[in-house]
């Protein structure tokens, strides 16, 4: 009987850059579980009818080790990607190639169609044929609109003396605030309002975060744990890390089949699970804003093909949501 071929060196790789990015979303979480509080106190108006919420703050929001390890990662992501290119345009034995050439090999991304002509005509480009070639243009940013990919551009450009990857700590917008410690005029709010002060900020002590507004006056109000998140800015836009990761993960290993000339089921099977995690996210946000459950409950229930993350073990006695990365109520 013969022995079942060993994984490739590329794919060994990917499930280094998978266990890594868990890896560091564990870290992150337990980081800001543990060390961090993050509160909004409000300050009423005079007339008691208004409060905005002041962000108050204990302990260092965002080490700059998160910042470090995260550019690390993403640094290996785009590595992974060269790495898989080199070797799909170098597999002909027939091609010579000078050393000037081998420097130059990289994974193509075009964040525009200009761009992607003037990559595409490159020996190792042209070195996949045809058929690779077309796939590998149905994964570039100018084609899916991803912004993934031109981030992992933009940091393997960066001169090594460059600042790592900034972090933020964002008012999650995935999980939305509860306010527990309202007490509401005796005859009801009547009408009520409650939105961000400015769109969600990057969270930061004294940061004017929501603005909770009645026809009646309020009684009193106390002070709200922030359920947040940590964010990366991309264009000008804040990105959940963890949907960052997720992202990474999928977008090497479906570059990865498509230089390979394989069909994309590592990259669809990653595509999945994470949809269903998103899935479940989602319908945990509709069950706090509207109370009804059923959805996140067959969501989360015991099914072989959904993401597990807020599946309860079978030793833990406390509510299944606490079991995900990020904390449903406070920091993650």
């Amino acid at each position: 009987m013969s022995k079942p071929a060993e994984p490739s060196r590329l794919f060994k790789g990917i499930g280094i850059l998978m266990q890594e990015s868990f890896d560091y979303l564990h870290e992150a979480a337990d980081y800001h579980r543990k060390r961090i509080r993050v509160l909004a106190v409000p300050r009423f108006d005079p007339d008691r009818t208004r409060a905005i919420y002041v962000v108050r703050v204990r302990g260092e929001l965002v080490p700059v080790e998160l910042e470090y390890k995260l550019s690390n990662i993403l640094f290996q992501a785009r590595a992974t990607l060269d790495r898989a290119m080199f070797l799909a345009s170098h597999a002909d034995p027939a091609l010579t190639w000078t050393k000037g050439e081998d420097v130059q090999t990289s994974f193509p991304i075009a964040s525009t169609e200009e761009a992607w002509d003037a990559l595409v005509g490159r020996k190792h480009v042209v070195a996949l044929g045809a058929k690779r070639i077309a796939k590998l243009r149905a994964i570039q940013p100018f084609v899916t609109g991803a912004r993934l990919p031109v981030l992992l551009n933009d940091l393997h450009r960066f001169d090594k003396h460059r600042d790592p990857l900034s972090l933020f700590l964002i008012a999650d917008p995935q999980f939305p605030m509860v306010f527990d410690h309202v007490q509401d005029h005796p005859a009801g709010p009547d009408e009520s309002w409650i939105d961000f002060a400015k769109p969600n900020p990057p969270l930061a002590a004294g940061v004017e975060l929501v603005v909770r507004r009645t026809k009646r006056p309020m009684m009193s109000i106390g002070p709200e744990d922030i359920p947040a998140t940590l964010a990366a800015r991309i264009d000008g836009a804040f990105v959940d890390v963890q949907d960052l990761l997720w992202d990474t993960i999928e977008y090497v290993s479906r570059a990865a089949d498509v230089l390979e000339g394989k069909r994309p089921a590592v990259a669809d099977a990653f595509a999945n699970y994470f949809a269903a995690e998103r899935q479940q996210l989602a319908a945990f946000q509709r069950g706090m804003l509207n109370e009804d459950w059923g959805e996140w409950l067959k969501l989360s229930g015991p099914v072989v093909d959904r993401g597990a993350s807020f599946r309860r073990p079978r030793s833990a006695t406390g509510p299944a949501c606490l079991q995900h990365s990020k904390h449903p109520r406070g920091l993650y």
